[in-house]
């Protein structure tokens, strides 16, 4: 990675550390007003097809956008592919109708079986609650179209903060619609969600197309077919689709465990997501041009050179992001949930599946790279194949772990099948393209952890000091200066590592240069 993904990098991090703050207080704002119940319960279960659709999203269309409009740019020119993404675009409108009109007719079915425990008027509440969520999915859908085309131009910012866009207005509308029912609002502030989430990514994009359609050379329009396209979504949509039929498993197995499980195990989810978002998102997000452009050309050295770099910067992010989260789990909870409806022993139970959580999602973002190099190639099968291993092997974790740790045994359950998906996603990267991590990556890695280890552990040691020094500082004082302990003693370990990667780049430079 160079200068100016790095700077690109920084920048997206940022965009989704506030996407992601403002995703924590999405989770407050919920809590405050549902609480951990079955008024929680009910929101979860019919949101859970619309936050399928949403996730989706992104995983199936840009993998599929940015290769192929890349290929047919290089092709045809720039005008050809806009033409081509013009009616790309038009043909997924179409389907997201249809899935929405789909989703509709199905919604009786489908909501029976994600609601085990529920009786039939809340399934009932369930699918009213539903109705107005649906036209977000056709917005989510605009959305993630306009996003996908400005991340080929390289425009990053702006797609990175459109969740920080939709968590605002899903919490304004949340907190301030006319509904007497804080339960009926959550259906509208989906929606208006998704429309705003679109509404900030147009201008930009308008104002991008009109730029490259100035700039672009007057040549003939090549009509490109679609079906390599169509082929490669319908790979895409069984992979996460089997990706996330687990999640669905996982919400009804809560459920069927008793009240409040699920919104117990949704609250600690959300909260552990900041590690993948500041680490493994915001560096795919960069580097996936980077490996479309590579691919395409078989410049494999650089696929190489771009995926240890990327997986070495994912790794120097979310371990001090994911030990800070451990460390300091029962005062943040306490900050961003403990209000209103959210009670203290929920901030317990909401702790303990926070720190299995991080752990699990630690893992994802290290597999966040080695999935864009599999998008890059464009082989759908495999995103398919490996899904198929995660969800058989979670599914019988959940059976088994479930017996002797409840709903806690569903997050470790996550653990288990992320860490295959990443074994395999690296078997697959060696296989094809020879990656290796080398000796000193694994130094690296080695030192890394260290490093956040000792950090944390000096954290936890600060912190009770604290409170047993000073009794009467409130437990946000405990954990800022807890937190900003462990950043402190974390860059400063890290910084020797720092040093010696600019001065091996350096003399690579100067060798180069003679």
């Amino acid at each position: 990675m160079n200068k100016s993904d790095l700077r690109d990098t920084a920048v997206v991090m940022v965009s989704l550390l506030l996407a992601t703050l403002t995703g924590f207080l999405r989770q407050s704002v919920i809590a405050y007003t549902l609480g951990v119940g079955r008024a929680t319960d009910t929101y979860l279960v019919a949101f859970a097809v619309p936050e399928f659709v949403f996730i989706a999203l992104p995983i199936i269309l840009s993998p599929v956008l940015m290769p192929l409009f890349s290929q047919v740019r290089r092709q045809a020119g720039e005008r050809s592919a806009w033409a081509w993404g013009y009616r790309l675009s038009a043909w997924v409108v179409l389907i997201l109708i249809g899935l929405v009109l789909c989703t509709a007719l199905a919604a009786p079915i489908f909501l029976r079986w994600l609601s085990p425990g529920f009786t039939e008027s809340e399934r009932q509440q369930a699918a009213a609650l539903l109705t107005p969520m649906l036209p977000g999915i056709l917005l989510m859908g605009l959305s993630t179209l306009a996003g996908s085309f400005l991340q080929i131009y390289r425009r990053f910012a702006r797609p990175a903060l459109t969740a920080a866009v939709y968590n605002l207005v899903f919490m304004a509308s949340l907190l301030w619609l006319p509904h007497q029912n804080p339960l009926n609002r959550t259906g509208w502030s989906v929606t208006l969600g998704g429309f705003a989430a679109f509404a900030f990514q147009l201008p930009l994009l308008l104002r991008v197309w009109r730029e490259v359609r100035g700039k672009a050379e007057p040549t003939p329009v090549v009509r490109m077919d679609l079906k390599e396209a169509f082929r490669l979504m319908g790979w895409m949509a069984a992979g996460y689709s089997v990706h996330h039929l687990i999640l669905f498993i996982d919400r009804a197995m809560a459920i069927g465990l008793g009240e409040g499980a699920a919104a117990v195990l949704n609250f600690g989810y959300h909260l552990a997501l900041v590690v993948g978002q500041v680490s493994g998102l915001a560096v795919s997000y960069v580097v996936f041009p980077t490996l479309v452009e590579s691919v395409g050309k078989k410049q494999f050295d650089e696929v190489v050179r771009a995926l240890r770099h990327s997986l070495g910067l994912v790794l120097a992010i979310a371990l001090p992001a994911g030990v800070s989260l451990i460390v300091l789990r029962v005062p943040l909870v306490r900050l961003l949930l403990e209000h209103g409806a959210f009670s203290s022993q929920a901030t317990a139970e909401v702790s303990a599946v926070l720190a299995i959580y991080t752990l699990a999602v630690t893992i994802d973002a290290l597999c966040q790279p080695l999935w864009r190099l599999i998008y890059a190639t464009r082989k759908g099968w495999t995103v398919l194949a490996v899904n198929c291993v995660q969800t058989v092997i979670r599914l019988v974790a959940n059976l088994l772990l479930m017996k002797n740790f409840g709903y806690n045994g569903l997050a470790w359950s996550a653990v288990l099948g992320l860490a295959v998906q990443l074994l395999l996603l690296g078997w697959l990267a060696r296989s094809r393209f020879y990656f290796t991590v080398g000796l000193s990556g694994w130094k690296t890695t080695g030192k890394l952890f260290l490093a956040a280890l000792v950090a944390g552990l000096a954290a936890w040691l600060v912190v009770n000091a604290v409170e047993r020094l000073l009794p009467d500082l409130s437990y946000i004082g405990g954990l800022l200066i807890g937190g900003i302990f462990l950043l402190i003693v974390y860059g400063l370990l890290t910084l020797p590592l720092y040093k010696q990667t600019q001065w091996i780049r350096s003399t690579r430079r100067e060798r180069d240069s003679t």
